[in-house]
């Protein structure tokens, strides 16, 4: 088995970081929402942190303008009860989905629950998905299903968005 090196390493890093802050604002924009994808390298020269890091920042959140929406007497969709367990698991689902093309949604429910177990789910994303303790959760594969075939839906988009801020945070 050949060794990455650490270039490869940061690489994927950064594909990882923007695939997922896209998968989050897909699932926002899904919901009429939205917001601001950010990536940057990380400075902090811990070997043991990722190279890159990256934060989707809502600037509409679905919710507040649903509920404008509503008053004002526009036509609005209602939102499913659980859009924010769905946007805060979109990020490791589309992660998921770029290391494998995953198409098996089983498999991918477990390697998220796998993250979530290991600690390495953003504390942002596990209070989206309702997650207060790690030891103790049950993430449901029907919710992750749905938000794969959101994801899977928009793929083209979040390949967009998601090349588009790797392409940015090699230039800048």
């Amino acid at each position: 088995m050949s060794e990455l090196t650490e270039e490869q390493i940061a690489m994927r890093e950064l594909r990882n970081a923007s695939y997922h802050e896209a998968g989050h604002k897909i699932i926002c924009s899904r919901f009429g929402g939205d917001g601001d994808i950010l990536i940057w390298k990380n400075q902090s020269g811990n070997p043991d942190e990722t190279a890159w890091r990256g934060q989707f920042r809502i600037r509409v959140c679905p919710q507040q303008m649903h509920d404008a929406c509503k008053r004002a007497g526009f036509p609005a969709a209602d939102l499913p009860e659980n859009w924010r367990v769905l946007f805060g698991m979109a990020g490791l689902v589309a992660e998921e989905m770029l290391r494998d093309g995953a198409n098996d949604v089983e498999l991918i429910a477990d390697s998220v629950s796998a993250t979530i177990l290991l600690g390495f789910a953003s504390a942002t994303d596990l209070l989206m998905m309702g997650i207060t303790n790690i030891d103790d959760f049950e993430l449901s594969c029907d919710e992750v299903k749905q938000a794969w075939r959101y994801l899977k839906e928009d793929w083209p988009l979040v390949q967009k968005y998601a090349e588009y801020h790797i392409a940015e945070a090699l230039t800048g």
